[in-house]
């Protein structure tokens, strides 16, 4: 198939940009012709992930908004019309058989509008935050609720697809996402004391993602450890300034990494930091799913519900996720210290996948056969 992909893409940082970079990687592979529309070289200098990273499939084709608009009163960066300019510039260049948008917001706008001058089949996808800043709010609702119910199908998960189904009929569900596992397996790289990591963006709501209970945590333990931030974003300093404020001694921060070092640096690591108990959109990243891949413990919260990927993956016994009493600190505290204090040296327990790469491909090249389909009949 020919599939226009209109989307976050890396160099911007997070979990929409490295799902359709390992989609389009996966379509590619399996000899579809891709085209990406992109503003990720647009993306503040917060999110951006350094690096040069060349596209190595010669079926992947990846096309850039233009840099720089006139300045005009009141000003806007115009994201919708330089996505849509560019959209309409690479059908009217490609034949096209698909256009493929994630995240309501600009993306999902681009693609109903393309859609509606070229009559090319569109579908649509969320995030998690997308619906909880605007969808569930009701911002734009006349405008998303248009771009929802032209859509030739909206691919949504088991956890929101009730969202869609008052509006339209047409609604997939799919997994949110499925990991390589020919690049997310089990191995490791040896050290000698514990390497926990935090992986994510590190914005103004820092605290929501419980940094600073890590922190808290951390702060009180003297055992030999590593503990790494591997995040950026623009709440960065006011988290530097909490880690010197509170004592933590033993820390390391890093920068973003691409979706392609994601497998490396998770073999760096020997348990994942993550917990979602003071979000107040209650849902998980991508990162949680590609540790569960590479057979990378997860440190949680009794908040986290992993339920939706038990028909994908069998966590097996020494994988299942410890879970933390963030409300007190010194206990977390003693517990991290047990797992420090009892390391024995790197390891990694393979989890039985039931439901590999290739499936999510095949499963989404369904879903654009069936999104064809449903605007010819029309």
């Amino acid at each position: 198939m020919r599939i226009c992909l209109v989307s976050k893409y890396p160099p911007i940082e997070g979990g929409i940009a490295a799902k359709t970079f390992w989609l389009a990687k996966g379509f590619g592979e399996k000899g579809h012709l891709i085209h990406i529309v992109t503003n990720a070289d647009c993306v503040e200098k917060e999110y951006f992930v350094e690096g040069n990273f060349p596209v190595t499939s010669k079926n992947i084709s990846v096309h850039s908004v233009i840099p720089d608009i006139p300045w005009h009163i009141p000003y806007s960066e115009l994201y919708i019309a330089r996505l849509l300019d560019k959209t309409l510039e690479v059908i009217s260049k490609y034949p096209i058989d698909i256009i493929d948008t994630t995240y309501l917001i600009p993306y999902g706008i681009v693609g109903y509008l393309a859609s509606k001058i070229s009559g090319i089949p569109y579908i649509v996808r969320h995030g998690g935050s997308d619906l909880a800043k605007f969808w569930q709010k009701g911002i734009f609702e006349t405008l998303l609720k248009n771009v929802i119910q032209n859509a030739a199908l909206v691919v949504s998960d088991d956890k929101n697809k009730e969202l869609f189904k008052s509006l339209t009929a047409k609604v997939s569900v799919l997994p949110r996402y499925i990991p390589d596992e020919e690049y997310f397996k089990p191995f490791y790289t040896p050290h000698k004391i514990p390497v926990f990591a935090y992986i994510g963006k590190i914005n103004y709501y820092w605290k929501d993602k419980s940094l600073d209970r890590i922190v808290d945590i951390f702060s009180g333990i003297e055992q030999n450890h590593k503990l790494i931030f591997v995040g950026q974003g623009k709440g960065f300093d006011n988290f530097l300034r909490y880690i010197k404020d509170h004592n933590l001694k033993t820390f390391e921060l890093r920068k973003f990494v691409h979706p392609e070092n994601m497998p490396a640096l998770l073999s760096n690591v020997d348990y994942l930091l993550y917990f979602v108990q003071n979000n107040p959109i209650k849902d998980f990243s991508n990162i949680v799913c590609e540790s569960l891949w590479s057979g990378t413990p997860l440190i949680t919260d009794k908040t986290m519900v992993m339920d939706e990927y038990a028909e994908y993956t069998e966590v097996s016994a020494g994988n299942k996720p410890i879970v933390l009493d963030l409300d007190e600190t010194e206990t977390a505290r003693i517990d991290i210290s047990k797992i420090i204090s009892s390391w024995q040296g790197p390891f990694r327990h393979n989890n039985k996948i039931k439901y590999d790469f290739s499936d999510y491909i095949n499963a989404n090249l369904k879903v654009y056969r069936a999104a064809s389909i449903e605007k010819k009949a029309l």
